[in-house]
Order: C-alpha cells, then structure tokens, then sequence
C-alpha cells in the first residue's frame, strides 16, 4: 500500500505564469487554465464518423488490446480527448512523463463520467523531434546511492527524426546499456521484468520502444499512446491550413502580450523553428520571415503558398515545432484539453493570438501531477538527518548544510576549469566567423562538450571526496540523489526503472487513483518496506 501526503508548493517551485494561473489572474486572450470540472464546456462534435474510423483504424495498429478498447471510444459523435505527449525517452525516462499519461487517464475518467459520454486520454510520443542529446540516456541510483547514467551508443549527434533510427546492437550496444542497468541495481529482484518491459530491443526504433513501455505502463489504464506518423495526413493537413494563416504576426502579438503581462515567453516566435522539412540530411528548420518562409542554411526565401502546396504534397516531409505542435493536435483531434508541465505553459500561453485571429479551437491547459517517489531507505536516511521530504523539497539548501564538507583544491580547479574551457573556445568564435559561419556554430558545441566532459570528471571526483567523509554522509547522498537528483526534482531526473525493478508496476494503478486532476499539489508517495533487498541467490 502507498501513502500520500499533499504538498503545497511554495512560491520558489513555481514560475510566475505558474503562480498567476493557480490564482486564476493569467488574463492573456485566448488562453485558458481549466483547474475544476466546472471551468470545462462540454463539446460539440467537429468530426465526421469517417474521420473518426480513420482515427480509430490508424491509431489501432499493432498496439495492445486494452488500447484497441480505448480508441474504439471514439466513435462516439460526441467523444473528445484529453491529449499530453513528450519526447521519448530511454526507459521511458523521466518520470514526469509517467505523470502526464496518469493525469490525463484521471481527468478523462472524471470528464467522461460527469458527462456521460466518452473521453479518451492520448498520450501524443513526439518521435518527430530530434534532439538525442535530451534522450538517449537515462539516471539510475546504483549500490554506492550515486546517480548511474545509462546510455546507448552512437547517438550522440544526428538530425534524423526519432522515428527514423532503428536500433541494432553493433551501433547502439543495447547490451551493454542492459548490462550497467544490472551493475547499478544488483539488488533489484525485478530487474529483468523491468527491463523486458523499458529496454529498447534490436529492430525498434527509438521512439517505438518509448510507446511500447509506456503503453505497457499505463494501457490498462485508459491511455492510448500514439506516434505522429500514424496520423501523418490529418496532421499535415491541420500543419498545412496553420502555414496558410501567416502565424508570425499571431505568434508575436501573442508573445508580447505575455511580456506586457510581465512574463516571458518561452519560445521567440521571430526565431523559433515554427515547423521543420525533413529530408535525406534530416530536420531542418522552416522560419517565419517577411515574404514567406526560409529553410537553415538555404538564402531564399519560399512564399508562403508554394510551402502550403509543398506540405499538402508531401505530407510526411513536414512535421510542427514545438509551438505549433499545440494547434496541430487541435485541428487534428477532438482535443478539449492538454495536460502539460508549468514549464510548457509559458509556450502555450504564446498562442491564444493565433487561436483568436485564425479562428482555431481554445483548448484549454491543464497542469500535470507532480509527485516525489521515496521508498523507506529514504524515510530512514530523512529520520537519521531530522529532516522531511516536505522541508527538504522546500528548502534544498538544507542538505548543503548537511554536507559541510571542505571542497578539495583540485575539485575547485576543475570547476573553474570547465568554466574557463568553454568561455576561452567560445572566444574564438567570432574570429572564425567570417571564414566558415558553420565552423563557429560547431566550435560553441565542441566549447559546451568539453566543458560537460570535465564537470563529469568533476563531479565522479567529488563523489569520491563524499563518500570518504562517513556514513552520515551517505545518509545525506541517498536523500539527495533519491529527492533532489542533480539538483532538480525528482520527476525530471530519475525514470521509472528503478522503482518497477523493485516494486513491480502494481504501484502505478494505485498513484493514478490518487491522482486529482484538479489538484496542483505536490504528492509526496511513501512506497512500501521492501521485506528483502538482497540478491536473489543463483541457481544451483
């Protein structure tokens, strides 16, 4: 049995777009937070039973029987979803995208049974994306309660969709991903099932191994996990009538109103890459520009009708930016809602110009559950420091008091190093400017890698320099890699193998009926005492 505690953010964890909605003062046009059933419309229906067949059929393909059950819902007339998505991650990593699809299996639960009629939570795997730096890794807590990163291979760089890259085990060295896994958690009884379930296999591709251990998650639970590439003609078409519009002005005006309200927008419509063409040499950015659109490192300018033409013709060369991607899904779906992290307000907030001037649906924004896992190891290790997970959560600084533990010279040196490595090659760059734009471009990437490459150099020693320091240390180590890994929340940072390797997936079905969807608490989850944490004997 798990046990919950709500906590009541304070005003450091939340940004001010995030403080301002909870208090129900984000008065931007178009823009509208949904915290109680009541602040929702039931819907009209905007679809033909056809479109919705095709939903159905498309969206049906090669994935399980209870998420077959879930789609068939919509062909209903009147049957809406609740739609949240997020990059894939290795192992289904991190944890707040577990959260995402629990929250909006809750509140379609609650929408639906308020209304009578179907709603349906789709959980939107963003395999067009292409940054492999944010996803091919992932943080486990090893035997020595340091934070382990697991990686494959071979994915360092790239612009190919994540759907494109399929795994094979020479390149990407699964195995060997597999095998730190089995190091850095000897002790986890369920570690096989787990990794049956979250590690990608030979064949998959990226983004499919995501939807498969996602879906394995949460598809009993009412959540259809799905992948762009099944819907690509709808959403094209839904990309296509947006590029029609001439968004920039939209998007800007929408973008100042925020700054006028005192908060930042999260994305620079002027520069963002609104939607991206991919290609033979991968993703390459589309911006808005006067006369029409320009393609990275091409000089001409496409108007704006002749890219329409060339999206309707090639539906699966086109795919949306982070900043459309929000009204794609709402042209393309029967979306009355998007359950999203405060963070992906702040990019939301930005659209309810567009919405207004091009006449698009006003679905509104819901925030996703927040919640910190801790298991009895680190109850104990709180108990020892006399300390809670809600002060800890609250003031982080606490543990730094905890840890008062002189920093070697050398481990200082190597910070500042790190520092002073990248601001040096980060000098260079506007000498090598006017000789190759793209050499300077990669010269602040190399700058960026060495500069991480020392501070893991850095960071292994300091490890070594803590754990010398005692047990009470330890203690200390343990809740901070477990509560506050990296120095960000936990939901960010750790994914849920460690804690299916130990607990099973029977905890998921009992935090997604904790979880109230229009409740912005933080929860604090007490996971059960674990009988027997040793190793499992082999077999004779």
């Amino acid at each position: 049995m798990l046990t919950f505690e709500r906590l009541t953010p304070t005003a450091s964890m939340l940004t001010p777009i995030a403080s301002a909605a909870l208090e129900r003062k984000l008065a931007l046009a178009g823009v509208h937070v949904a915290l109680a059933p009541d602040d929702f419309t039931r819907p009209t229906s905007r679809f033909t039973q056809s479109e919705r067949a095709e939903w159905i059929d498309a969206l049906s393909h090669g994935r399980s029987e209870a998420t077959r059950r879930t789609l068939a819902k919509l062909a209903h007339p009147q049957a809406c979803a609740i739609v949240t998505g997020q990059q894939p991650g290795l192992l289904v990593a991190p944890l707040y995208s577990l959260y995402k699809a629990l929250t909006a299996a809750r509140l379609a639960e609650e929408l639906e049974r308020r209304w009578g009629t179907p709603v349906v939570a789709l959980f939107w795997n963003h395999a067009d994306d292409h940054d492999l730096a944010e996803v091919h890794h992932a943080f486990v807590q090893n035997v020595n309660l340091d934070l382990q990163r697991v990686a494959l291979a071979g994915l360092a760089s790239g612009r190919q969709p994540f759907s494109r890259i399929v795994l094979d085990e020479h390149r990407h060295r699964l195995r060997a991903a597999t095998e730190a896994c089995h190091a850095s958690l000897p002790q986890a009884k369920l570690l096989p099932q787990a990794l049956e379930l979250l590690m990608p296999r030979v064949g998959e591709t990226l983004s499919g191994a995501f939807s498969r251990g996602l879906e394995a998650l949460v598809g009993e639970l009412g959540v259809a996990v799905f992948e762009p590439d099944a819907l690509r003609p709808a959403l094209s078409k839904a990309l296509a009538r947006l590029v029609a519009s001439e968004p920039l002005a939209a998007l800007s005006a929408g973008a100042d109103a925020m700054r006028r309200a005192a908060f930042e927008p999260a994305i620079d419509p002027r520069e963002a890459a609104l939607l991206f063409r991919v290609d033979e040499r991968g993703r390459r950015a589309l911006r808005a520009v006067d006369g029409g659109w320009r393609l990275d490192d091409e000089p001409t300018t496409i108007p704006t009708a002749e890219l329409v033409r060339a999206i309707e013709q090639d539906p699966s060369g086109y795919s949306a930016g982070a900043l459309l991607r929000p009204l794609v899904q709402d042209l393309a779906l029967p979306a009355i809602a998007y359950v999203g992290g405060w963070g992906e307000l702040a990019y939301h907030a930005e659209l309810g110009e567009l919405r207004l001037r091009a006449d698009l649906p006003r679905t509104s924004f819901v925030p996703r559950a927040s919640c910190t896992l801790i298991d009895a190891p680190t109850r104990d290790a709180l108990a020892k420091l006399e300390l809670t997970a809600a002060r800890v959560l609250a003031e982080p600084t606490l543990l730094t008091q905890e840890v008062a533990v002189p920093e070697l010279p050398v481990i200082a040196r190597m910070r500042e190093l790190g520092r002073s490595i990248e601001r040096d090659i980060n000098a260079l760059r506007d000498d090598l400017e006017p000789l190759d734009p793209g050499l300077a471009q990669s010269l602040k990437r190399t700058a960026h890698q060495a500069r991480v490459l020392l501070e893991t150099a850095r960071e292994k020693a300091e490890r070594v320099h803590q754990n010398a320091s005692g047990r009470g240390r330890r203690s200390v180590r343990r809740v901070a890699n477990t509560l506050l890994p990296r120095g960000e929340p936990q939901e960010r940072v750790l994914g849920p193998l460690d804690f299916i390797a130990r607990y099973g997936t029977g905890w998921i079905a009992e935090l997604a009926a904790a979880i109230d969807p229009f409740d912005a608490r933080t929860l604090l989850v007490g996971l059960p005492e674990l009988a027997d944490t040793t190793p499992a004997e082999p077999a004779s």
